[in-house]
This record gives C-alpha cells, structure tokens and sequence, in this order.
C-alpha cells in the first residue's frame, strides 16, 4: 500500500516537472510571434503581390473593426433596450430566444436554412 502511495506521488512530481519544463521552453514574447488569427477576405485574399507583413496588418485591420462593430451594435441594443417598457422587454427576448433556436435548428439541419429561405420569399410575394 505505501509502496502505490509512493509512486503516485512520484507520479505527479513528474507530471509537474514535465509541465514546469514545458512552459519554460515557450519564448516569453510567444504572442507577439503570433500571427494575427482569422482570413483574408476578398478582393485581398486575391491579391498576389501582397507581402506576409501587409496580410498580417490586414488581418489586424479586420479584426479591430469587427470588434468596433461589436460594440457599436452592443451599444445600439443597450439603448434601445433602455427606451422600451418591461413589457417590451420581455418580448425582444422571446423574440430574440425564437430567432436563436431557429439558427441552432438550421445549423443541426441543412436544409432548414433553404425552407426557412422558402418561406420568406412565399411571405414577402
């Protein structure tokens, strides 16, 4: 019995160890190696003559304005949502939990985003 508790302990030393020694082996400036995550977008993605540094840079671009974006329509909610009643409230909820599950539910099935497409253009005619 302590001869299993002995080598369990030796086991999370080493564990340990192993963990310790690996995160000493990453280079303390890892993120700024990093490229930017994310894609190029048209017309960019097409173009030939653009250098590694200036892909990156556009990367970086995109992404801050996605962010800007981000915010913009969290703000945009916010006061609008401080204009309506309780009531009011509680319906965008509804509303936005409906419109949540319809995009869950096309996600799981294909071709719910085609019927869903379907019934729109039935709709709007």
């Amino acid at each position: 019995m302590k001869l299993r508790v002995a080598a369990g302990v030796v086991c999370v030393v080493l564990a340990a160890m192993v963990t310790v020694r690996a995160a000493d082996d990453k280079p303390a400036d890892a993120k700024a190696d990093k490229k930017p995550a994310g894609r190029l977008f048209a017309p960019w993605s097409k173009m030939t003559s653009l250098s590694d540094d200036q892909k990156d840079k556009i990367k970086d671009i995109h992404a801050k304005t996605l962010a800007q974006i981000k915010e913009i329509h969290e703000k945009e909610e916010a006061d609008i949502m401080a204009l309506l009643s309780d009531k009011q409230k509680d319906e965008v909820k509804e509303l936005m939990a409906k419109d949540k599950a319809k995009t869950a539910a096309a996600k799981d099935d294909p071709d719910a985003a085609a019927k869903a497409a379907e019934k729109k253009e039935a709709a709007a005619k």
